[in-house]
């Protein structure tokens, strides 16, 4: 039996996604949200009306200083995320970081090794791989009910919301690269990448991504900021069933088409295409918010020394692989191997 403990954490930056950890620690059992800092004086006056407990401030090193604080989430613009992870690791600090988790494989690689160093907890915010939807991909992936997967294609894109510091790549292929190594278990071996800026030139609001595996699979990606519909899918191509996730999909996120393209032999060596078409099935999915359960699960690595699901060194990867796609998409497409 664990011993209950509670945590004391405090969340740097109360933007678009910090807004959302803050509401969700609140929420958290054996945590205690101590600081939220921000440097928009505004921002902190609103949540004042909300949090009566909590400690505002618009100084990050009133939290990093605090010895009574056990752990920092960052949710910042992610050419701050270094700075901030690596001064809360050196004061004795667990780090929640958002996504990306630098804007370089060299400071990723040294969080991870600081983080190790210190024996803290370094987690980072790949949210999908949380959500009901993905464990249940997971679960119908090894099942082999798919049978031998063709190839994996995702689309995301929608209006906005256009990052200041990273292109669109940036901004969205770490939720999907993580979740396809995460359910394929598959090492990733290279890349090829286009993108296209329109509105800046110099940061992309449209990308293709192909990530090439070292069992030969293959993975297709494609990302936009200005679509005028909001497309959210993950398509699993499989010789006996496919499935697609559309995360825009509340009631039924997840079918699985029992239909499938086989070549029969014939006898006199030629071949015939069959097709099959069967029924669709939609599996039930649990309605739990995929950021209270990270959150959660932050705490648990904390007090009882787990290693994260999405861990330091797992985002570390993904940043390996964004700086592989920019160096393809400098070269038009050329394939790039990590």
């Amino acid at each position: 039996m664990v011993k209950k403990k509670e945590i004391s954490i405090g969340v740097i930056g109360a933007g678009y996604w910090g807004k959302n950890l803050i509401r969700n620690f609140s929420q958290t059992d054996s945590v205690k949200l101590s600081y939220i800092c921000d440097s928009d004086q505004n921002k902190l006056t609103e949540y004042k009306k909300i949090y009566r407990h909590v400690n505002f401030t618009p100084s990050y090193l009133d939290i990093i200083q605090d010895k009574t604080v056990d752990a920092v989430a960052i949710a910042l613009p992610v050419s701050k995320h270094f700075k901030y992870a690596r001064e809360a690791l050196n004061s004795g600090k667990h780090v929640l970081l958002e996504k990306p988790m630098t804007d370089n494989y060299k400071e990723a690689q040294e969080l991870v090794k600081l983080a190790e160093k210190k024996g803290l907890i370094l987690i980072i915010d790949h949210i999908w791989e949380y959500t009901e939807a993905i464990k249940k991909i997971k679960e119908i992936y090894n099942s082999k009910q798919l049978g031998k997967i063709h190839y994996i294609r995702a689309d995301w894109h929608n209006l906005g919301l256009l990052q200041p510091d990273i292109n669109v790549i940036w901004d969205l292929a770490p939720h999907l690269i993580s979740t396809i190594n995460s359910i394929t278990k598959c090492k990733l071996k290279s890349v090829n990448a286009t993108a296209q800026g329109c509105i800046r030139k110099e940061i992309p609001e449209f990308g293709r991504v192909q990530l090439n595996y070292s069992n030969g699979f293959k993975a297709y990606l494609s990302f936009g900021w200005l679509e005028p519909r909001k497309t959210r899918e993950l398509t699993i191509v499989g010789s006996k069933k496919m499935l697609v996730y559309d995360m825009t999909n509340d009631v039924e996120p997840i079918k699985i088409y029992d239909k499938s393209v086989n070549l029969i032999k014939q006898k006199d060596i030629q071949s015939r295409i069959d097709y099959k078409s069967g029924d669709i099935v939609s599996p039930a999915i649990k309605n739990i918010e995929a950021l209270s359960t990270l959150c959660s699960h932050f705490r648990d690595c904390i007090i009882n020394k787990i290693k994260p699901i999405t861990s330091g060194a797992d985002g570390a990867k993904i940043i390996e692989a964004l700086e592989a796609i920019d160096k393809s998409v400098d070269k038009n497409g050329v394939e790039v191997k990590l």
